[in-house]
């Protein structure tokens, strides 16, 4: 397999990392999703938890919504989602950050400016108010 990694994947999940609990929840497959956080964090430091496919709403064929109800260990307003598909969380749209999607580009700078937002949300009791 292989990955082609967005720029400044690293540093944005070691700086992220820092100030928030780093989740993945994707509308991958877990074996799949899987092989690809094993490559990006091997030991599991950086990103603490994982939600995949299965854990997804699906109100119509090919449609998975990320339904962040489902983390019953947290407030709604303490968790924030970050994607490039809006419809991932159209349960919950004040929690969303969208961002582009990744598709190879050359010079592509997105996750520096998700960084830079999420430093300056951080300190917000709660941030679904500023995004």
């Amino acid at each position: 397999m292989s990955i082609k990694l967005r720029p400044y994947l690293d540093m944005a999940l070691d700086f992220l990392a820092k100030y928030y609990e780093v989740c993945v929840f994707t509308a991958g497959t877990q074996d799949y999703a899987d092989a690809c956080l094993d490559f990006i964090d091997p030991n599991r430091e950086i990103i603490k938890h994982r939600l995949y496919r299965q854990h997804c709403v699906n109100p119509c064929y090919g449609v998975y919504v990320k339904d962040l109800r489902i983390i019953k260990d947290r407030e709604l307003k303490d968790i924030i989602i970050v994607d490039n598909s809006i419809i991932s969380f159209a349960y919950q749209l004040d929690n969303g950050i969208p961002i582009k999607a990744y598709m190879r580009q050359d010079g592509d700078e997105e996750l520096l400016f998700m960084v830079t937002f999420l430093e300056e949300i951080y300190s917000y009791p709660d941030p679904r108010n500023h995004i």
